[in-house]
């Protein structure tokens, strides 16, 4: 066989092999590099599964922190309301209404309820007007009065007490002092025509040349000259010391006023 005709066909098996070699190794890699790449991808996926499993975790926790402050200011508003309400039926409990107790006067005694063992009730008297007598005269300052007659409308405590148509105080202390006058007739000359009372306080002890009566509140009012009906009220709050009195008078020599006892009265409260 001649030369020139077996060369070509060695070289040609002879490539062959490692063509097919390089393919082989070629599809190797490729896999080799797909599998990692696979590998890659599911390494990937699973950080990305922890990842949202650890964000899910988180906003649970933090979920569970805000609701924690919440359910317990819930149970502190439950447990408010619970002692609120207990409060409340002691309260009722304690309420008292006593109807069939008339006192002197004819009016009835009641309780409105029992705030607590150390509370202190004020002292107080008031006197009204007493409607079965008549007004009458009385000097004060040199000059003629009308004094009222008075009768204890309201009284609690033993710090006040009435005495010839004036309060005496028992106990020193700062009170809150209120009169009023209903007027229905003035028989003024004077050209203001207005009416008005005083209330005076009879000191008990006078210290060197001091008045023995002190006016501690004067209230006026001016009258309708063809309707002749008012009424006056003032009221303050003065220190007196135990043995003084307080006296209502109208400075005028004639006045007539309302004896009912929700128009004409005269009342102190203790304070302190």
């Amino acid at each position: 066989m001649p030369a020139g005709d077996v060369g070509p066909g060695r070289v040609e098996g002879g490539r062959l092999p490692w063509v097919f070699l390089v393919l082989i190794l070629t599809a190797i890699t490729s896999s080799s590099l797909s599998v990692l790449s696979l590998y890659h991808v599911l390494a990937l996926q699973a950080e990305v599964e922890g990842l949202k499993a650890e964000v899910v975790r988180k906003r649970e926790e933090q979920s569970r922190t805000l609701e924690e402050p919440v359910e317990g200011a819930d149970k502190q508003t439950q447990q408010q309301q619970q002692e609120d309400s207990k409060d409340g039926i002691e309260c009722l409990q304690h309420i008292e209404i006593d109807d069939a107790t008339p006192d002197h006067n004819g009016m009835t005694k009641r309780s409105l309820g029992h705030v607590s063992d150390k509370a202190e009730f004020q002292p107080f008297l008031q006197m009204m007007a007493d409607s079965r007598r008549k007004t009458f005269q009385k000097e004060f300052a040199m000059e003629i009065c009308t004094a009222i007659p008075w009768q204890t409308g309201l009284k609690r405590g033993s710090a006040l007490e009435e005495e010839q148509g004036t309060i005496l105080v028992k106990e020193e202390g700062f009170f809150f002092i209120y009169s009023q006058l209903s007027f229905s007739q003035v028989y003024y000359t004077d050209s203001t025509f207005a009416m008005g009372h005083i209330v005076i306080r009879i000191k008990k002890n006078v210290v060197g040349d001091e008045s023995q009566h002190v006016v501690l509140f004067r209230c006026i009012q001016s009258m309708n000259r063809v309707n002749h009906f008012n009424t006056c009220y003032t009221g303050g709050i003065v220190k007196l010391d135990s043995g003084d009195r307080l006296e209502l008078l109208i400075p005028r020599t004639h006045a007539n006023i309302s004896l009912d006892g929700d128009s004409t009265f005269l009342g102190a409260i203790k304070l302190a």
